[in-house]
């Protein structure tokens, strides 16, 4: 069977119309936005974001005054911390929960159905193997940034203190970034496999993450290109998703960028465009052998 990168798409297209519009049921939008939004939302990976995620702020004056005044007060340090470690135990529940919620959507494309306590029970082994890898690969990749920032460091320091432009500052500041780019790149190309290649791996040979890993790389090895070549169409029509909502946002006067960011209710309006970037991945995929085709034979092993 030839390799292509419009065919899959082509029929991740149909695969969406047939569960959307073809008839269309209010039902089944609401408990597929419910499911997409456990997937999507909850890991930051929604298309209706538009990639805006705010990562920190540039230096403000008096910011060294305002650290050494909350870090002065024993008080303030308690109620930081505890507050940090509540955060921090947020993040990892809903973490979580995405990564059970990846095989819900997941199983409601593959058998075209809406539904979420079944494969929410079924899929629990495979959901908890998914958060295990994640949180691991997490930890390796801000610590291959510290790494890279430690030298840095004591310039970026000077910069924040000082307050003011200097061009040691911007050449340190070019420096980590020529290292981090090449990891944030590595990063996101592993991310993208991770969801659209070995989550369905796993899903269909009802693996672990690790043993799906080694399934997916024997696959890539053989075929690189092909599998790079999809990450980028793949941003292409991420960008194009975007363009699209920000566009409609534009013209309904704001009303629109409301919807689309309001939790649950925007996953059920993006719903098109997930269902169809979700099919996607299994369908590419499918070329590679019965072995890797979650279409064939109904219910998965």
């Amino acid at each position: 069977m030839p390799i292509s990168l419009a065919v899959p798409l082509q029929r991740a297209w149909g695969r969406m119309e047939r569960m959307l519009f073809r008839p269309f049921r209010l039902r089944t939008w609401f408990v597929l936005g419910f499911a997409a939004f456990l997937s999507e939302y909850l890991s930051g990976r929604r298309p209706s974001q538009f990639g805006w995620r705010e990562h920190g702020h540039a230096p403000w004056h008096g910011a060294g005054a305002w650290t050494a005044g909350v870090f002065g007060n024993p008080v303030m340090i308690v109620a930081v911390i505890c507050a940090a470690m509540v955060a921090l135990i947020a993040v990892i529940v809903l973490q979580w929960v995405s990564c059970r919620g990846r095989f819900i959507f997941l199983d409601c494309v593959v058998q075209e159905r809406a539904a979420i306590v079944e494969p929410w029970k079924r899929y629990s082994h495979q959901g908890n193997s998914l958060f295990a890898w994640s949180l691991v690969f997490f930890l390796v990749v801000v610590l291959l940034l510290l790494l890279a920032a430690l030298p840095f460091l004591a310039t970026l320091q000077t910069l924040w203190a000082d307050n003011e432009f200097n061009w040691v500052g911007v050449a340190s500041l070019g420096g980590f970034f020529l290292i981090a780019i090449p990891i944030g790149l590595a990063s996101a190309y592993t991310l993208l496999f991770l969801n659209h290649f070995v989550v369905p791996i796993m899903y269909r040979h009802n693996l672990g993450a690790t043993a799906a890993w080694g399934r997916f790389l024997v696959l890539f090895r053989a075929h690189p290109w092909w599998f790079i070549g999809y990450g980028l169409l793949t941003l292409v029509l991420w960008v194009g998703i975007s363009t699209v909502a920000i566009v409609l946002g534009v013209f309904t006067c704001c009303v629109g960028f409301l919807l689309l960011l309001t939790p649950y209710l925007g996953d059920v309006l993006m719903l098109p465009a997930t269902v169809l970037l979700r099919a996607y991945g299994p369908e590419f995929l499918a070329q590679f052998g019965p072995e890797h085709d979650l279409f064939a034979g109904g219910t998965p092993a």
